[in-house]
């Protein structure tokens, strides 16, 4: 049951998509009657693509229990505003990036002190294996198709000030902004396409393709306001093989069981501690990885979704172990990065 500001902020992005939707409708009916592609079908078979929420199921809460601890006890997913616990930046207070942001995406509809804020997922046009956003997880939830009544959407992440926002019925506007791109920049998403009709082609393909897509950076962002019950809202649960044969494996069967979720498996991802250079996210990066290794690794030179997640409880709880990598917040953002490297790389 949504409440008053939780409608009133998918009113006010409806409201605000319906200024452009008949411009960018006529541009979208442009573009499919070159190749007699009907606009209608085409909303409609993004429009079923799955919602998934990626995540790491290790990262600590503010009340010192893991993610997917919380999960298991609570039934629900919880945003970062409740929860402390973030993939990106450590915004969501009030007068922080985070909560600026929100105010202007969803024109101050929510409280000031409201925790209940909308949690953060994307839409898996590409049905990838590893989810729509991996930059924020190695493992995810999928979710229920019903819940797409209660969700917007960005064309891009609501950390760069996206201009253009949707609701399910007035999608178009989306839609419309991912072909612009790839009339403009040959990109759908973070796939490179030659031309609007390989575009619509991808767009309108049924197949689950089972493909790790290691996106980090393209995403049709998805807000979803209200809760998120694990028993009513969620499908499935994708996790890390770096899990099997751990207590995070005990924990996901205990939780899908309990909440009646399919649990399923991505193909681990892994990368040689050799193979992590400097380019991609600065020189900390191979230090880290080789921290990481000789403490948890067995100095196996391979680095992985769960390892990395023993590095990031073990720099919450004792930061001064960790003076010789940086600061307790830039260590947080080099185990960010590592991540990244793991999640595209690996």
């Amino acid at each position: 049951m949504l409440k008053d500001y939780q409608k009133l902020a998918i009113e006010k992005v409806r409201e605000n998509a319906k200024g452009k939707i008949k411009e960018d409708r006529v541009y979208l009916e442009q573009i499919c009657n070159q190749f007699s592609v009907d606009v209608e079908k085409l909303i409609n078979q993004v429009m079923q693509s799955p919602i998934t929420i990626n995540f790491h199921p290790d990262r600590l809460s503010n009340n010192n229990k893991t993610v997917i601890e919380n999960l298991l006890e609570q039934g629900r997913y919880h945003g970062q505003f409740r929860t402390g616990t973030t993939n990106g930046g450590k915004t969501a207070f009030v007068g922080g990036d985070r909560f600026m942001w929100e105010q202007c995406l969803f024109h101050s509809a929510y409280p000031n002190n409201s925790f209940d804020r909308p949690k953060y997922g994307a839409l898996n046009i590409f049905k990838y294996i590893d989810g729509a956003s991996v930059r924020f997880g190695s493992c995810y939830l999928v979710l229920k198709k019903e819940i797409i009544d209660r969700c917007t959407f960005s064309y891009g992440d609501s950390s760069t000030n996206p201009t253009t926002l949707c609701t399910n019925d007035t999608f178009v506007c989306v839609l419309a902004d991912l072909l612009r791109n790839v009339q403009n920049n040959g990109k759908l998403l973070n796939q490179v396409v030659s031309s609007e009709q390989e575009a619509l082609a991808i767009l309108l393909n049924k197949r689950d393709v089972k493909v790790i897509g290691r996106n980090l950076d393209y995403c049709i962002e998805t807000h979803i306001h209200g809760d998120v019950h694990l028993l009513d809202d969620v499908d499935s649960f994708y996790m890390d093989e770096s899990y099997q044969e751990t207590t995070f494996q005990e924990k996901a069967n205990e939780l899908c069981h309990r909440y009646g979720i399919k649990l399923k498996w991505i193909p681990k991802r892994q990368i040689k501690l050799e193979e992590i250079g400097d380019l991609f996210r600065g020189p900390m990066i191979p230090l880290l990885a080789k921290k990481i290794d000789t403490i948890w690794g067995n100095n196996q030179g391979v680095m992985n979704a769960a390892l990395l997640g023993k590095a990031s409880q073990d720099s919450e709880l004792n930061p001064e172990k960790w003076n010789d990598i940086g600061s307790q917040s830039e260590v947080f953002q080099y185990i960010k990065q590592l991540w990244h490297t793991i999640g595209y790389f690996g």
